[in-house]
């Protein structure tokens, strides 16, 4: 709210500046309605989007990214958040004023239908007249000009008044006036809605006192009838337009001004503000949605370095990829002729890493400083294309069996690209996940045909925004499985589509749709099974 009413109050600060200084008193008053009507609405409706523009991130960055879909991997300690249910003092204090704006809002509604409903309606060629005894001075609301009845049945009151009214009626003044007020309802703290409010109204009464002057002609009698009507110091009604509005001199002034405007001025400086602001936004917007990757990204890693000795990890890293030390040698690996990124554990700390087609390697702390390659004694390992490239093949034609919807991996790709791989707070069982993984070793089968005594797999899968399950894959490993490998695939998938729906992931304050991987070790002998 904070930084909405910071973005609001500095559009609505540049408009009127540019009001100020091509179009206060003067001539192009049609124009002029529309542009602060235009600058109310964008100064207000557009700071509530978040707009993204394409920029380059560092290279630790996109390693980061880059590893991200790989943390379902990684052992991670869940832990469940307590929304917080207290109703904060300023939140009252917000409800409380805007209620009261709402009440005056209604009474003075109130009060105008009460006057519709004491008098009675006349049909004139000035439009649709309300005669009644309470009203004291005329004024329009909506589509009826309002006017005391005795000055109407003494025929006392002068046609250029009617035609002032009748411009109010006419060009729906009445709307604008209604408009600002519900803004003022939700935003009563933004203090340009009570100035844009007053230019508002006194550019209504320079239209119709231009209406009214080019009905009669005698702009001498009708500045004196204003005159009659200030000098009887009678209270405007709420939510109306009246002939004795205030700001007298400035009125006068006007009639007899006929300097235009600078249109064409106007238009550029605001499209130029408009332009240039969206412009910062989007940036600023992306700048920070990245900052919160590498953070998070990060934060997460760093947590699964640090997991306490008694929590039994399971890692299904790929066998030739996997980082591993011997003789105090890091494994790098890479795709053959390709830029490629990972990252390592050395020290207790987590480092990534890139490798680019020259095979120049660029090492990095979590906080993207570069480090001196000295410090690591580290192995390139290559994995050539063609079989990277065999392995995703055989991976969609996996997942083209276990699920028919899809039938081939160009739109199973499509389809996790739409789901988030980067949440602020991931899917997870509602009963948890330790409760979760019990009731899934309960229900896995394991084929009589295993002859491995324990097999690691992962499943991937998109938990959807109500907690179900869609698009189960496994993933393939770095070895060709065989016929019992496969086998229990199937039986992983099939086990999990009996599980409860989860918890759905959320981001930034909403529910989405987000792909998870479930890493599972599965452990058989005659006796019994069991399933990590």
């Amino acid at each position: 709210m904070v930084f909405y009413f910071i973005k609001s109050t500095f559009l609505l600060l540049i408009f009127c500046l540019i009001f100020k200084w091509n179009l206060e008193n003067k001539k192009s008053l049609k124009f002029i309605r529309y542009y602060l009507l235009t600058s109310i609405v964008f100064a207000l409706v557009v700071p509530l989007f978040n707009f993204q523009f394409l920029m380059h991130q560092n290279k630790i960055v996109e390693t980061k990214e880059y590893i991200f879909d790989q943390l379902p991997n990684i052992p991670v300690i869940i832990v469940n958040s307590v929304p917080e249910s207290n109703i904060s003092i300023l939140t009252i204090i917000y409800v409380f004023i805007s209620g009261v704006f709402l009440i005056r809002f209604l009474y003075n509604l109130f009060n105008i239908l009460k006057i519709k409903r004491s008098g009675r309606k006349e049909h004139t060629s000035f439009g649709n007249l309300i005669v009644s005894n309470k009203v004291t001075s005329p004024f329009t609301f909506c589509s009826y000009i309002y006017i005391n009845d005795l000055e109407w049945e003494s025929k006392s009151l002068n046609s250029a008044i009617l035609y002032h009214e009748q411009a109010h009626l006419k060009q729906n003044h009445s709307i604008d006036v209604l408009f600002i007020e519900l803004l003022k309802i939700v935003l009563w703290f933004q203090p340009f809605l009570y100035y844009f409010k007053r230019i508002v109204q006194e550019n209504h009464e320079y239209l119709a006192d231009e209406f009214s002057l080019q009905k009669t002609t005698n702009l001498k009698n009708y500045q004196e009838l204003i005159l009659n009507y200030y000098g009887n110091n009678q209270p405007i009604v709420a939510l109306s337009s009246s002939i004795h509005f205030n700001n007298l001199k400035k009125r006068f002034i006007m009639m007899k001004n006929t300097k235009k405007g600078k249109v064409w001025g106007t238009i550029f400086y605001s499209l130029t503000i408009a332009i240039t602001y969206v412009g910062f936004v989007g940036i600023e917007a992306k700048a920070t949605d990245i900052k919160r990757v590498e953070s998070t990204v990060s934060n997460i890693i760093e947590q699964s370095v640090k997991q306490p000795e008694e929590i039994e990890l399971i890692e299904t890293v790929e066998n030739e990829i996997k980082d591993e030390i011997k003789n105090d040698s890091i494994i790098l690996a890479y795709i053959r002729g390709e830029k490629s990124s990972g990252y390592f554990n050395h020290k207790e700390s987590v480092y990534f890493y890139t490798v680019d087609e020259n095979l120049k390697v660029s090492i990095y702390n979590r906080y993207g400083v570069v480090q001196n390659e000295k410090d690591f004694t580290y192995e390139l390992k290559a994995v050539s294309k063609a079989e990277k490239e065999k392995l995703t093949l055989d991976k969609l034609k996996r997942s083209a069996q276990a699920q028919n919807d899809y039938q081939d991996g160009k739109e199973i790709e499509k389809i996790y690209a739409e789901a988030r791989s980067f949440v602020e707070k991931k899917a997870i069982p509602r009963e948890g996940l330790a409760a979760f993984m019990q009731n899934f070793a309960r229900e896995f089968k394991a084929p009589e045909n295993i002859k491995s005594d324990e097999i690691k797999m992962r499943l991937k899968f998109i938990v959807e925004a109500d907690g179900s399950f869609s698009n189960i894959v496994t993933p393939q490993e770095y070895f060709k499985p065989d016929e019992a490998y496969l086998s229990l695939q199937e039986e992983a998938i099939r086990t999990l589509k009996t599980m409860p729906n989860w918890k759905p992931a959320e981001h930034e304050e909403e529910i989405v749709r987000s792909t998870f991987t479930l890493p599972i070790t599965i452990r058989v002998n005659p006796n019994i099974d069991v399933v990590n």
